[in-house]
């Protein structure tokens, strides 16, 4: 187990309070302290502007990720899009993508960190998806299919860019997004309804001894090797959480509350961590991936905003264990490694998607009183990281690629540490947001 490194700023700065007015030794120790929290302070500032220019720079001053341009070209890709699936390789995958709604969900968590400054940001985003609108003869509006046509072929990672849509539709009371954001949500839970490809999600691909997850993917109709991952829920869950609290879906709300609670008893670790994946508690894929974890504890703060009442001191306690486990192997940088409890090695490296989702988890848990302020200097610590270790000219760095739950070690291959990809990209600028409102 590695140690914790040393916790930033406001403990710092704390102490100098504590020590004002006295002399000696004691004066001699507020003054090193002070220069030490201006120095963090001055760090986290130097941060913030490394982390704009980045995020500028990749989105609305990018001449290439012009989302107008990019979704109606089939051709065209968004430059942290590294899987570049084009349409007629697969029947899933095009500009309607997880690894995209990630990015623009976080462009969205900008903006709402600032709306006075953010307003480009909420223009991109909503560029980005009146491109991937159609309308029917009738007046209906629908997800393109040359463009998002997948959405009905895959699995969970189909409806991750759902939470966007809903989001978005909520905030600017946009009634052609709540359309299909209804159309979305009858197709995760409507007993009753067949979808384009003749079958009915909730029946086929939920299940009671899973505590009615959906599997990871149903592509092919054949259920994975394990059929809940933790990235799964947080494809799903903030999706339909924010659809069912909007339309006063009390039931759907137990439900996802029920399905959190179900993975905490069949994938949760005896060191506080998380498995990658699990059909039950005796049959689990063993892996602390850093990112899976991340993929779970975002979907665990974005949920907890609308649930009722009654499910938050579960959820509580849940995300405290939760946050607590993951410390327990941050590394002295700051960061946390691909697999979070091996040592960091050039294969096994510090890692960008998993550090920024347990910065975003934690800053979120406290800015909304679910973690004890305390918390808070580990993520803030964890982000200047980021920015200074991994952030450069070149972009942002060692964002693994993939990992299969499969039970072999996939987690070491170094041509998968990207830069720049999606699913690092979008979680960092995330992180990002949740720092802006730290302020």
């Amino acid at each position: 187990m590695r140690r914790k490194g040393r916790v930033l700023g406001a403990a710092l700065a704390l102490a100098a309070v504590l020590l004002s007015g006295c002399g000696g030794e004691q004066a001699d120790a507020q003054s090193q302290e002070s220069e030490e929290s201006a120095m963090t302070q001055d760090r986290i500032q130097a941060a913030m502007q490394k982390s704009k220019e980045y995020i500028d720079a990749l989105t609305i001053h990018s001449q290439a990720n012009v989302p107008g341009e990019v979704v109606a070209n089939q051709r065209k890709f968004f430059t942290w899009d590294n899987e570049k699936r084009a349409p007629g390789e697969k029947p899933y995958l095009y500009d309607w993508s997880y690894y995209n709604g990630v990015v623009m969900e976080g462009l969205l968590d900008v903006y709402e960190a600032d709306p006075e400054a953010g307003g480009a940001y909420l223009d991109y985003v909503g560029e980005y998806l009146d491109a991937m609108i159609a309308e029917d003869g009738t007046g209906h509006k629908f997800l393109e299919p040359s463009r998002a046509g997948y959405v009905d072929h895959h699995g969970a990672d189909c409806y991750k860019t759902a939470a966007l849509l809903v989001r978005a539709g909520i905030l600017q009371n946009n009634p052609d997004y709540m359309q299909i954001c209804s159309d979305l949500y009858r197709d995760l839970t409507d007993p009753e309804y067949v979808n384009s490809t003749g079958h009915v999600v909730p029946r086929e691909y939920t299940e009671e001894a899973l505590g009615y997850n959906y599997w990871h993917s149903w592509a092919g109709d054949k259920a994975p090797q394990y059929k809940v991952w933790l990235d799964g829920i947080y494809m799903l869950q903030p999706f339909l959480a924010h659809y069912a609290e909007n339309t006063g879906d009390t039931q759907q709300l137990a439900l996802v509350n029920g399905r959190l609670s179900w993975v905490r008893e069949n994938l949760l670790a005896p060191d506080g961590m998380y498995w990658h994946a699990a059909n039950s508690r005796e049959d689990q894929c063993k892996f602390h991936w850093t990112r899976a974890m991340g993929w779970y504890g975002m979907a665990m703060v974005d949920v907890m905003e609308t649930l009722p009442q009654e499910y938050m001191e579960e959820r509580r306690e849940a995300l405290k264990v939760f946050v607590d486990g993951m410390l327990k192997y941050q590394d002295e940088s700051g960061l946390w490694a691909n697999v979070a409890d091996w040592e960091p090695t050039e294969t096994n490296r510090l890692e960008v998607s998993g550090t920024s989702m347990i910065v975003y988890t934690i800053l979120k848990g406290v800015r909304n009183g679910w973690l004890d302020e305390s918390y808070r200097d580990a993520a803030v610590k964890a982000f200047v990281a980021m920015t200074e270790l991994k952030l450069d000219d070149g972009g942002l760095h060692d964002i693994y690629f993939e990992a299969s739950a499969n039970n072999t070690d996939n987690y070491q291959d170094t041509q998968f540490y990207l830069t720049d990809e999606g699913k690092g990209s979008g979680p960092f600028i995330m992180a990002y947001s949740e720092m802006l409102r730290l302020r």
